[in-house]
Formats: structure tokens, C-alpha cells, sequence
């Protein structure tokens, strides 16, 4: 009798041994269903949202309805991204808890020096949420803590959503024209014009034709610059020496004009001045050098030489 009690309560040590080692190779993260949400805000009542890291800050403030940023002269910001920020703060729940102790706050990198994103969003002068975001516990999740809360918790967020840059929230579209607005570009060494719907050259030979994809792709180009970046009027880019500055006019409907300079930057890049702007912006060699190379032979071709009919060469006999 005591063998078989014994026998039985071997069987269920081993139960429970094995039960323990199951439940410590599953993931947590499948078992818990994040319910409550991490912080309590309506994205429409935020005026400014300040995005730091140790080393860096980027400041959002909505004024007249209108998503700016002060530090780069109130230069316009993305509307879309900002506004996508703040729906995707405003959903984000709280997953499997982590820890409560500020030494714990520390290690997962959500306390109030050692963090990865800490992100204030204001009504007025009030600050209506502070997050924190610290380390990642795997593919797509990230540890974070309010700053009214002890808990860390596990969030699904990418900090490459909030990224503590001023230039990274520019709206960097708002340099490109609508290319059917355009009647005019002129260039150092020709001069593009719309006729009957088509780009052609403003001196075009007898015996010359347009290339019209290559007119129409530069024109893409020139209509489609993207801005890297902002030069505020503190700073002052240094230029490559003996560099000449490409100038380009482009006419729009109702002549209006635009004074395109672009200046070769040393390090990478190129100064564009616009004459409707008076910030100075930051464009990639890489979308400026096609429009600087682009030679006037490179449009068009020779015409084919028409066929003498019998007839003419009857005449002339």
C-alpha cells in the first residue's frame, strides 16, 4: 500500500514539473489580450507634440488648424505623418506587464533619464500625456511607461514612427508643381515650351523632331523635386568653390514665374533658392544632376528626309 501511494505521488511531482516547463516555453505574449489602453487622450485636442531622445528633439505645433515647426522657422510639417502619430499613440494598449520598480524603469530604458523616445503631448501649456518608450522584447513591440504610471508594459509601436529629427517631419512635397500647369522652363543652354500639348524646343531646327519622353521626363523631374532637409537662417552651408550655381525658370499659367537656384553643396547635395520661398532647402544630387546634365541634343533627333514623289522628279526633268 505505501509503495502504490508513493508511486503516486511521484507520478504527480512529475506532473507539476512538467506542467511548470510548458507553461515556461510558451510565449506570454499569445495568452494576454491587451485591453486598457496605455494613455487616455483625443489626438483632435493636441497642439503641440514634443519628440525627444537624450541627444535630440523634434517640436510639432499645431497653429490655425496647421501642423508647423517652430525650431526650423515654422516651416510647414507632414500633416498625414503627424496626424498618424497621434491616432496610432492614442490606440496603443497595454500588453504583457513587465515590471514597477525604478530599477526595472531603468534597465527597459522608460525612466526620466535613460529612455529611448519620451513623447509630451500638450493642450495650451498643458500636458495632457508623457511617454516613454525604451527597449523592444521582440518583432515590432517596445517597453513603455506613462510618466503618472509605474507599470512598464509592452506596447505594439516602431520608434521609427517618432523620430526625434525636425527635418524628418518637414512636408517635404511642397516644392513640386503640377506639371500641367507649366507652360515654360527655361535653362542655361535651351528653352522648353508647351505647344498644342506637347513640350518643344523654343528654336527647333527644319530638320529636327522632339524626343518626347525625354522632354517629358525632365520636366517630371524639374516638377517633382523633394526636399532632404532645411537650412534656417542661422545656418550657413559651405559650397564647393568654383562651382556655378544652376539657375532655371519655370513659367506657370497666368505667368506666373519661378527663379530656380541650385548651388553645389561641398560635402553632398545641392543650396536651392526658390523664388517664391524663403527658406532654403537641401535637394539630393541625385534628383538635381539629371536636370543639370540634360544637353539640348539629347532631345531630339533628326527628322527623316521626305520621299520624292515620280511626279517631282517628272518636273524637274
Amino acid at each position: 500500500m505505501k509503495k502504490w501511494i508513493a508511486g503516486l505521488g511521484g507520478l504527480l511531482v512529475i506532473q507539476i514539473v512538467l506542467a511548470v516547463t510548458l507553461n515556461m516555453g510558451s510565449d506570454p505574449y499569445t495568452a494576454f489580450t491587451p485591453e486598457e489602453k496605455l494613455a487616455s487622450f483625443e489626438p483632435a485636442q493636441i497642439e503641440t507634440v514634443l519628440i525627444e531622445t537624450p541627444g535630440k528633439q523634434a517640436v510639432l505645433k499645431k497653429i490655425d488648424g496647421k501642423w508647423q515647426l517652430p525650431e526650423l522657422d515654422h516651416f510647414p510639417a507632414d500633416q498625414q505623418r503627424v496626424s498618424q502619430l497621434l491616432d496610432t499613440l492614442a490606440s496603443l494598449k497595454k500588453g504583457w506587464p513587465v515590471a514597477t520598480t525604478a530599477a526595472a524603469a531603468n534597465r527597459f530604458k522608460v525612466d526620466e533619464k535613460e529612455f529611448e523616445r519620451r513623447i509630451t503631448l500638450k493642450q495650451g501649456e498643458n500636458s495632457v500625456a508623457q511617454l516613454y518608450f525604451g527597449t523592444s522584447p521582440g518583432l515590432r513591440k517596445v517597453h513603455a511607461r506613462t510618466a503618472d504610471q509605474n507599470e512598464i508594459v509592452t506596447v505594439d509601436f516602431s520608434l521609427f514612427k517618432a523620430r526625434a529629427d525636425n527635418n524628418d517631419w518637414i512636408d517635404n512635397k511642397i516644392l513640386r508643381l503640377d506639371e500641367k500647369k507649366i507652360t515654360r522652363i527655361e535653362l542655361p543652354d535651351f528653352t522648353l515650351q508647351q505647344q498644342d500639348g506637347n513640350w518643344q524646343l523654343a528654336e527647333l531646327g527644319a530638320d529636327e523632331q522632339m524626343i518626347t519622353d525625354k522632354a517629358n521626363n525632365l520636366v517630371r523631374k524639374l516638377a517633382g523635386l523633394t526636399i532632404e532637409s532645411l537650412f534656417t537662417a542661422g545656418d550657413n552651408p559651405e559650397l564647393e568653390k568654383d562651382k556655378k550655381a544652376l539657375k532655371i525658370s519655370v513659367t506657370l499659367e497666368g505667368d506666373n514665374r519661378l527663379d530656380y537656384t541650385f548651388s553645389k553643396l561641398k560635402d553632398s547635395g545641392y543650396l536651392l533658392q526658390r523664388s517664391d520661398q524663403s527658406t532654403r532647402f537641401k535637394i539630393a544630387d541625385w534628383e538635381v544632376d539629371p536636370i543639370k546634365d540634360e544637353k539640348r541634343e539629347n532631345l531630339v533627333e533628326k527628322s527623316a528626309p521626305e520621299e520624292k514623289s515620280d511626279d517631282d522628279t517628272i518636273e524637274r526633268k
